[in-house]
C-alpha cells in the first residue's frame, strides 16, 4: 500500500517545518491523523487478504481521482467482483460513536468530551453516487455498495448506528458473505471495470503547499530525530551533536526536496536546500549520483528518481 501524496508531503513537513512556524503544531497533529488512518487501511487490507473470496476479485487501495466538475474523490478501498462493487471507508476512531440520521450528524464521546466529525456515511455515499455515474457512462450494470469500517476494536458503536452500514473491521467477512447471498452474478466484464478504474485513477496533489522560507534547510540528522543539521566533510555528512557520520543521508535529503519541490533540481537549488556553498563540490556530488541530466551550463538540472530512498550509498562513493 502506498501513502497519498498529501500524506507523504505532510510527513516530510513534520521534519522540515520551522519549529517556530504558526502551523507547526497543526501539521504534527494532521500527520498523526494521517498515520492513524493509514494504519486502519492496513488493517482492512489484512482482513481482506485473509478472506476466501467466492469469485475472482480485484481490490484498489487508496483510490484517488477527480470528477468531471473538478472535485476530488479519495476512497480507502474499492472491491470489484462479478457480483458487486464495494467502497470501503476506514476510520480508526475511539470512544463511543453516535449518529443523528435526520441531521446527518456524526459524533463521539471520548473521555467525557463530545467531538463532532465529518459524517463518514455521507462521505462514502458521495463516492457511491460518483462511481454509479461512471458505470452508467461506461454502460456497465453492476450494483455498488458501501460500508464504513471501524478499525479500532475498542470503539463502541451506539445503537443509533444499527441500521447503517457501519461496523467493526471484524464484520467485513460477514458483510461480504451477505452481499454474495443477496446479489446475483452480473454480465459485467470485471476486466473492463478494472481497466476503466485504472484509467480513472489520478494521484491527487498535496492539499497544502508551504513556501520555502518556512522550511528548515540542510541535511537533517535522523539519529537526532531531525533536530540538528549535519555538515559535509570529505565525502560524508557529520552531526556535531551525536557524531553520526553518513554518506547515504544525501538520498533522504533529496527525497525531502522531491516531495516538497518536485523532481527537478539544479546545482543552485541543491546548494540552497542542502545548506552548502561550494559550487564545485555540489556539482561533483550531483555528477556522481548519475541522475538523468538536462540542459547545459547554468541551465543544467537533474531529475531526482521516484525511488531515491532505495538507492545504495555506493552511488556517492
Amino acid at each position: 500500500m502506498q501513502k497519498s501524496k498529501h500524506h507523504l508531503y505532510t510527513e516530510v513537513l513534520t521534519k522540515r517545518i520551522l519549529p517556530t512556524d504558526m502551523d507547526a503544531s497543526a501539521i504534527q497533529q494532521e500527520f498523526h491523523r494521517l498515520e492513524a488512518g493509514f494504519a486502519g487501511e492496513i488493517k482492512l487490507k489484512q482482513t481482506l487478504s485473509d478472506y476466501f473470496f467466492k469469485t475472482d476479485h480485484h481490490i484498489f487501495y487508496n483510490f484517488e481521482c477527480m470528477n468531471e466538475k473538478g472535485y476530488s474523490h479519495q476512497m480507502d478501498a474499492i472491491l470489484v467482483t462479478p457480483f458487486f462493487i464495494v467502497i470501503f471507508e476506514v476510520k480508526l476512531l475511539s470512544g463511543v460513536l453516535f449518529y443523528k440520521s435526520a441531521q446527518h450528524e456524526f459524533y463521539r464521546i471520548h473521555n467525557d468530551k463530545r467531538e463532532n466529525f465529518r459524517n463518514p456515511l455521507d462521505q462514502v455515499y458521495r463516492h457511491q453516487l460518483f462511481l454509479e455515474q461512471c458505470l452508467r457512462k461506461w454502460q456497465i450494470t453492476i450494483p455498488v455498495h458501501f460500508s464504513v469500517v471501524i478499525a479500532n476494536q475498542q470503539a463502541i458503536l451506539d445503537e443509533s448506528l444499527e441500521n447503517f452500514p457501519i461496523f467493526h473491521i471484524s464484520g467485513v467477512p460477514n458483510f461480504i458473505e451477505n452481499l454474495y447471498r443477496n446479489n446475483a452474478k452480473t454480465n459485467a466484464n470485471m476486466n473492463v471495470i478494472i481497466a476503466k478504474l485504472k484509467q480513472l485513477y489520478q494521484a491527487l496533489p498535496p492539499r497544502r503547499t508551504i513556501s520555502s522560507n518556512r522550511l528548515r534547510k540542510g541535511v537533517l540528522c535522523r539519529w537526532c530525530n531531525y533536530k540538528h543539521v549535519m555538515f559535509y566533510h570529505y565525502g560524508s555528512f557529520t552531526c556535531n551533536v551525536c557524531q553520526a557520520k553518513s554518506r547515504d543521508v544525501v538520498f533522504e535529503t533529496l527525497y525531502h526536496y522531491r516531495i516538497l519541490h518536485g523532481e527537478k533540481i539544479s546545482n543552485r537549488q541543491f546548494r540552497e536546500f542542502f545548506g552548502m556553498t561550494n559550487i564545485k563540490v555540489c556539482s561533483n556530488i550531483l555528477s556522481r549520483l548519475g541522475f538523468e541530466q538536462h540542459g547545459a551550463k547554468k541551465g543544467t538540472y537533474y531529475i531526482i528518481p521516484e525511488n531515491i530512498l532505495s538507492w545504495s550509498k555506493k552511488k556517492t562513493e
